[in-house]
């Protein structure tokens, strides 16, 4: 087959046509985005000002601390109705990376639907079918989103050679963030090999490392201290669950964005299979964090509280006080590892 004929049959083909056509552009990630959305987003941001194209990243979320730095290098905007709303009509494609679920863009997914612009969803959570995208690329067996940004760049370029030092970053990040820095059972051969090849383009493991991981706020490090203060088990010892409620933020000097990684730090209590994290958010609104080993899936049991996600990284928003949720859910996890579990129990 001539080298033509394998572009033109790729799966990136599509996506690479309808970026070639559009001259205005809106890249998007889902709410509270991680550094898998963040990261995708700068070297797809890369991508397009090598193109010359006019484009503007406006999330549904402010770019959490830990991944701030990135900022650095693009204008992540928190879209905002009134000042942003106005700039929708004006583009002509849309770039939704790492979303899991429409709906995880908030306002943003509302108004941009009203509008009717065309919208392309690059990510590796599963969805729902039909879905409200034009085209989409849904590869659960990639590593992460960052994984398929990088898959395109390399097709589009010809060669990794011409990724520049912000993508370069973006794409580790990305990939460092969703396997657990490598940790994870999604740390597979093609992560590895990824990384090995920014790693010769000159990104810095470590100094990213730390840039993500071991610049914590002391407020998160006293937040983290009341929650592990109160864990409690269940199953068998299985599930171990732990509440973030308004009170604790606020004694701690916090603020909701501080929780992140705390249920993968839960999950590693000896023989604890899945944690749950149950966050208060306001008097009638609950987030759910799940966390699993492995050997229990847990993107079923957050499906039955309106979320999703990963087999073994999911989340969950409900629209209820936290004792309610808090009775709901522990009973339901502990359901779920029996059901999965039956030879344990």
């Amino acid at each position: 087959m001539k080298n033509t004929e394998i572009k033109e049959n790729n799966r990136w083909a599509k996506i690479e046509d309808m970026i070639g056509k559009a001259e205005n552009l809106i890249l998007s990630t889902h709410i509270n985005p991680d550094g898998d959305g963040i990261g995708s987003q700068l070297a797809m941001a890369s991508y397009l000002k090598k193109l010359g194209k006019k484009f503007i990243i406006l999330n549904p979320s402010p770019v959490s601390y830990e991944i701030q730095f990135l900022s650095e290098y693009a204008d992540f905007l928190h879209y905002d109705r009134s000042t942003h709303k106005y700039l929708l009509p004006l583009a002509d494609l849309v770039i939704v990376l790492d979303i899991g679920d429409y709906n995880r863009l908030g306002y943003l997914g509302e108004d941009l639907l009203e509008v009717g612009l065309q919208m392309v969803s690059i990510d590796h959570h599963p969805h729902q079918e039909p879905n409200k995208f034009s085209y989409a690329i849904h590869d659960t067996s990639a590593c992460s989103t960052g994984f398929l940004i990088f898959d395109y760049l390399k097709y589009v370029y010809g060669t990794t050679d011409s990724l520049s030092k912000e993508a370069a970053d973006g794409l580790y990040v990305a990939l460092m963030t969703d396997t657990g820095s490598f940790r994870f059972s999604n740390a597979d051969a093609d992560s590895h090999e990824m990384a090995s090849e920014l790693i010769r383009l000159g990104v810095k493991p470590h100094e990213l490392y730390q840039k993500v991981y071991e610049s914590l706020p002391l407020e998160k490090v006293k937040l983290l201290a009341l929650a592990l203060g109160k864990i409690h088990m269940a199953g068998h010892g299985k599930l171990a669950w732990f509440v973030i409620t308004e009170d604790m933020i606020k004694d701690a000097g916090a603020s909701k964005e501080h929780v992140s990684g705390f249920t993968d730090t839960v999950r590693s209590i000896q023989g604890v299979e899945v944690a749950i994290m149950i966050h208060e958010l306001s008097e009638n609104k609950t987030r759910l964090n799940f966390r699993s080993k492995g050997k229990v899936k847990i993107n079923g049991l957050a499906r039955k509280f309106g979320g999703g996600g990963h087999q073994f990284a999911a989340g969950a928003l409900v629209d209820k006080p936290l004792d309610i949720v808090r009775e709901a859910i522990v009973a339901e996890g502990v359901s779920e590892i029996e059901h999965q579990l039956k030879k344990d129990f």
